[in-house]
């Protein structure tokens, strides 16, 4: 408490009530360049670039699919697997940990989303990953749905 305080108790002092106004959460996005408040649907309308500084924002793995490949005739490749563990590994936390806690927030299986569709009605197969999904950590489930040709592979027009 200073000396001024002491002789002048509350006299003009400013008394500020907390007038923030109750926001919705999922509405506003702030843009970490040059930290405009951004409308989500406005955002969603620019596919995730800043109107005000042209600062592309993270993107989901979805989305970017979503953006890019034609709306009808969409698959998810390998969406019956369920990642595992079976090297038990551990670092200061479980992989098993780590892998529900990563399920949760992102609502992925796996940081590697694969489908196939079309792209202006050419078949093709597109692969991208979720960065939020333990910074895009390839486990087991990535290897399979990658590299074990499914069973429409066969029989599509890739081969």
């Amino acid at each position: 408490m200073s000396w001024l305080d002491k002789i002048v108790p509350s006299m003009g002092r400013i008394q500020r009530k907390d007038r923030r106004a109750s926001v919705p959460d999922g509405l506003w996005r702030k843009c970490p360049k040059c930290e405009a408040v951004l409308y989500l649907p406005e955002l969603d309308k620019h596919h995730n670039v800043c109107p005000k500084c042209d600062h592309h924002l993270r993107l989901t793995a979805r989305k970017r699919i979503d953006w890019f490949l034609d709306k009808e005739g969409r698959e998810e490749i390998s969406a019956d697997l369920e990642p595992t563990d079976r090297l038990k590994f551990r670092d200061s936390k479980k992989y098993k940990d780590r892998l529900s806690a990563a399920q949760k927030e992102t609502g992925e299986k796996d940081a590697l989303v694969a489908m196939r569709g079309s792209l202006d009605g050419l078949p093709v197969v597109v692969v991208a990953f979720e960065f939020t999904f333990m910074g895009g950590s390839m486990g087991p489930w990535w290897g399979r749905s990658s590299c074990v040709p499914p069973p429409w592979h066969w029989r599509s027009a890739f081969r």
